[in-house]
């Protein structure tokens, strides 16, 4: 069996961002009803201050602001701009992250090198918490408009390209181009 290197599959693409964000990462996922129609994510204590360092390390690298949402009002508070157009790119993105995440004393007794059970989220949580971050960045106005992702959850011991030392991501983003004629 050969071994292959894994990169985002995508057309022609500039790279818009890159940055790297040290902290626990939290996986977005199941909500809770704390009555009167109010939903919270059940894990919103980790969970919120994990997009937080993200959204101001990508509002920090491009210079952007994070969108100030107010309900039932199209436009950004902070600096007038369209909701439906706030961001860096418009188009197609694609998106690389590599999520650094704590080896538990019972996964290094194992020897375990991935974190491959219940210990940590779902690699797909991760993404989507990375990719709301990024939206509230104002890095692209929505993440539908991401159409390719690749993610990967590792520990620090685990040997792949962008593992940190410590918790934490490596965030890559791309806007897609349109292929040469």
């Amino acid at each position: 069996m050969s071994e292959t290197t894994i990169a985002p599959a995508a057309p022609p693409a500039t790279r818009i961002l890159e940055i790297t964000v040290i902290g626990t990462p939290a996986g977005q996922g199941a909500l809770s009803n704390k009555g009167g129609g109010r939903m919270v994510h059940s894990n919103h204590e980790v969970l919120l201050p994990w997009r937080t360092a993200i959204t101001q390390a990508a509002t920090r690298a491009l210079g952007t602001h994070q969108r100030v949402r107010v309900k039932k009002q199209p436009n950004c508070r902070a600096c007038g701009k369209p909701n439906r157009t706030h961001g860096v790119i418009a188009g197609p993105v694609a998106v690389q992250i590599v999520i650094t995440v704590e080896r538990s004393e019972a996964a290094a007794k194992r020897g375990d090198l991935w974190p491959d059970n219940r210990t940590t989220s779902d690699v797909d949580h991760h993404a989507r918490a990375v990719l709301d971050a990024l939206c509230n960045a104002s890095v692209y106005p929505d993440d539908g408009q991401v159409v390719v992702l690749e993610t990967q959850k590792v520990f620090s011991i685990t040997p792949v390209p962008d593992t940190l030392p410590k918790p934490g991501a490596v965030i890559r983003v791309w806007k897609i181009g349109v292929p040469a004629a």
